[in-house]
C-alpha cells in the first residue's frame, strides 16, 4: 500500500466523515422508524433489560436486537439520544466505504480503488441512508463485510479465514435484519464462473473447509437466537411466545412470501427506486452497459461475481410483493465496485461531463424553486411544517442551499467538472444537515407539540397517550400511561375512556380524528398539529354516555416512566398488565 494511496484514502474518508457527521446532535429522531428505534434503545438502558427489545415498555417483535444494542451502548456512555441514534449509521458508512475501497485495491489496483470508493460516496442513497437512524445502514455494513470476506476467498484466495469471517458477518447481518444472509448467494455466480473456466480460484468440492462459513454463520446467529429461544420457550407469558413466533416467522418468511405492506409491482425497484437513489450512476447506464458487456466478454470474473450477486439481490426483493426503496441498499456497494472500475474512463466523455454539471444544477434549481414556492404559498405547506416561523426557516434554508450549489456548479462548469460536482453535492449535504434539519426538527420530531403538552398538563395530573406515535413518547420526560403498542385505535380509545373514568385528575392525548364516538368535541382542548394530525386533550367530562367501555377498567394498561431509576426497570419488566381496574395496577 503506497503512501500516495494512503493519502488519497485519507482524503476520501475525511470527506465522508464531514458529510456523515454534519448535523449530528442538531436534530432528534424523526418518523417513521427513528423514534421507535431510539425509544427501544433508551428503554434498554433505563430498564436494564437489554435482551428483549421493548417499545414504550411493550415487547417489540419486529427486529432482532443488534442495532438497538449499538444505539443503547452509545446512549449509556453519552446520555444523548440525539447523538446515539446516528452513530451506528456513521460507523457503518465509514466501514462500508473502507471495505469497498480495499476490495477494489486488491482486485484492480490502488488508483481504481479510490474511484470505487468515491463512486460509493457519490451515490445519493449512500449518504442519505448512513445519515439516518435506521437499521438498513448497519445491515449494509454487515452484508458488505460478508461479501468482502467471501470475495477475498472466492476471487483472491485461497483464504479460508476470510471465508469464515464472511459467514460470521452474514450471521451478524441476520441478527441486525433478517435478510443479512444475502451475501451467501455470491456462491452462485462464483460456481458459474468456476465451471465455465473463468479466472477464479478453484477448490475441491468435497473440501470440509467449505463448512466453515456456514458454521460461522450459524454461530453468530446463535449468539442471539439460542438465548432468545430458551427464554421464550421457558416462559408461560403468551406475549413472549407471540413475540418469538412473530420475529422468527411472521416478519421473515410470511413478510416475504405473503407481504401485507408496501405492495409494489415486480419492476418497482428498477423503475422507481434505482433511477433517483443511485444518481448519478443511474444516468450513466448508456455508457456503463457496453463496458460491462466487454468485461464479461473478456471473462472478467470480478465483474461477473460482484455484478451477478448484486442483480440476484435486486431480483430477490423484486420477487416479493412487498418492497421499499431502501431494499436496494445492500446491493449498492457491489454496484459501486463495478461502476467505479470504469469511472475514470467515463469522466473523459463529454456527455458524462455534461451530466455531472446538469444533475447538481437541476437539484439546485428544484431546491430554490421549492423554497420560493413555500414562501409565496404558505397555506399549502403549513400542514406539513406546523407554524409560520418553521416555514420561514425551512424556506430560507432550502433557498440558500440551492443558491450555493448553483454557484459552485457555475464556477467549476468548464474546467473542473468533477470538483464542481463534488463541491455542489457537499454543499447539498451540508445545507440539508446544518440548515434544513434544525429548521424542521421541532415539527418532525414532535418536540413542539410535546412542549405545548407539557404546559397544559400540571405536575399533579396523570397523562395517557392514545394511538401514540413513538416520537411523542420519546420526547415526553414524565411518567405516562398508554394502552399498548400498535393496537386497533378503537380499542385504545375505549380503554382510555375507562381509564379516565377512574379519576378526575387524568387527561388523555389523542388525534382529533379519533374523538368519535367516545368523546364530545366540546370537551376537547386543542394542543396543536403534528405529523399532519390535530391533537387534543380530553378528561372524563368529555366521555360520552353512549361510549361502550368496560366499567371494570381498561383491558390493557401500561405505566411508562422514562427515567433511569430502578423503579422503571421493575415496571418495564412487567409493564403490560391486564387490569380489572385501573386502581389495581401499581405505578
Amino acid at each position: 500500500m503506497s503512501n500516495d494511496y494512503k493519502r488519497h484514502l485519507g482524503y476520501l474518508l475525511l470527506v465522508a466523515l464531514l458529510v456523515l457527521t454534519a448535523g449530528m446532535g442538531l436534530r432528534d429522531p424523526w418518523p417513521a422508524d427513528e423514534p421507535r428505534f431510539a425509544l427501544i434503545a433508551k428503554d434498554m438502558v433505563e430498564s436494564g433489560n437489554w435482551f428483549l427489545p421493548r417499545a414504550g415498555g411493550v415487547l417489540y417483535p419486529d427486529k432482532p436486537p443488534l442495532f438497538f444494542w449499538l444505539i443503547a451502548a452509545v446512549y449509556a456512555v453519552t446520555g444523548s439520544v440525539r447523538f446515539a441514534f446516528l452513530v451506528p449509521g456513521l460507523l457503518a458508512g465509514l466501514g462500508s466505504l473502507f471495505l469497498v475501497t480495499d476490495l477494489a485495491r486488491r482486485l484492480w489496483g490502488e488508483r481504481t480503488a479510490i474511484w470505487c470508493g468515491a463512486t460509493l460516496l457519490a451515490l445519493l442513497q449512500f449518504p442519505l441512508q448512513m445519515k439516518s437512524g435506521q437499521i438498513d445502514g448497519l445491515l449494509c455494513f454487515f452484508t458488505t463485510l460478508a461479501l468482502y470476506g467471501l470475495c477475498r476467498h472466492l476471487l483472491l484466495g485461497p483464504d479460508w479465514r476470510w471465508f469464515t469471517a464472511g459467514g460470521l458477518a452474514a450471521g451478524l447481518g441476520v441478527i441486525t435484519k433478517g435478510v443479512g444472509f444475502l451475501p451467501l448467494l455470491v456462491i452462485i455466480p462464483y460456481i458459474f464462473a468456476a465451471r465455465s473456466d473463468w479466472d477464479v480460484p478453484r477448490y475441491r468440492a468435497r473440501d470440509a473447509r467449505w463448512l466453515l462459513a456456514p458454521a460461522a454463520f450459524l454461530g453468530a446467529l446463535s449468539l442471539w437466537l439460542a438465548p432468545m429461544l430458551l427464554a421464550t420457550s421457558a416462559s408461560l407469558d403468551p406475549d413472549m411466545l407471540a413475540n418469538r413466533n412473530n420475529i422468527l416467522f411472521h416478519q421473515t418468511i410470511t413478510r416475504y412470501a405473503d407481504s401485507w405492506g408496501y405492495i409494489q409491482p415486480p419492476w418497482y425497484l428498477f423503475t422507481n427506486a434505482i433511477p433517483w437513489l443511485w444518481l448519478p450512476a443511474s444516468l450513466l447506464l448508456p455508457w456503463l452497459v457496453p463496458k460491462w458487456a466487454r468485461d464479461l466478454k473478456a471473462r472478467n470474473a470480478a465483474v461477473l461475481v460482484l455484478g451477478g450477486w448484486a442483480l440476484l439481490v435486486l431480483l430477490f426483493f423484486s420477487l416479493s410483493m412487498g418492497k421499499g426503496s431502501v431494499y436496494i441498499l445492500p446491493a449498492m456497494p457491489a454496484f459501486a465496485l463495478v461502476i467505479g472500475l470504469h469511472a475514470e474512463a467515463l469522466l473523459r466523455r463529454i456527455g458524462v461531463q455534461r451530466l455531472l454539471v446538469a444533475i447538481p444544477a437541476g437539484i439546485a434549481i428544484l431546491l430554490t424553486a421549492a423554497g420560493t414556492y413555500a414562501l409565496m404559498n404558505p397555506a399549502d405547506v403549513k400542514p406539513w411544517l406546523g407554524d409560520v416561523l418553521v416555514l420561514l426557516k425551512t424556506s430560507v434554508a432550502v433557498i440558500v442551499t440551492g443558491i450555493v450549489m448553483f454557484a459552485v456548479v457555475i464556477i467549476c462548469r468548464r474546467r473542473k467538472v468533477l470538483v464542481g460536482y463534488a463541491g455542489a453535492m457537499l454543499a447539498f449535504w451540508l445545507g440539508l444537515s446544518l440548515l434544513l434539519a434544525p429548521a424542521i426538527d421541532s415539527t418532525r420530531s414532535g418536540a413542539s407539540l410535546v412542549r405545548r403538552l407539557d404546559m397544559e398538563i400540571s405536575p399533579d395530573e396523570e397523562l395517557a397517550f392514545v394511538a401514540w406515535p413513538e416520537q411523542l413518547l420519546l420526547q415526553w420526560n414524565r411518567p405516562a400511561t398508554h394502552f399498548g403498542f400498535r393496537r386497533d385505535p378503537a380499542d385504545d380509545v375505549r380503554d382510555s375512556a375507562a381509564w379516565l373514568a377512574g379519576s378526575a385528575n387524568r387527561r388523555a392525548l389523542l388525534p382529533e380524528s379519533l374523538l368519535e364516538p367516545c368523546y364530545d368535541r366540546r370537551g376537547a382542548v386543542n394542543v396543536g398539529t403534528a405529523h399532519r394530525r390535530q391533537w387534543v386533550l380530553v378528561d372524563r367530562d368529555a366521555v360520552r354516555e353512549g361510549c361502550v367501555v368496560d366499567i371494570s377498567g381498561p383491558q390493557l394498561l401500561v405505566h411508562y416512566a422514562p427515567t433511569g431509576s430502578r423503579q422503571f426497570a421493575q415496571t418495564a419488566a412487567s409493564s403490560v398488565t391486564v387490569a380489572q381496574s385501573a386502581s389495581q395496577v401499581a405505578r
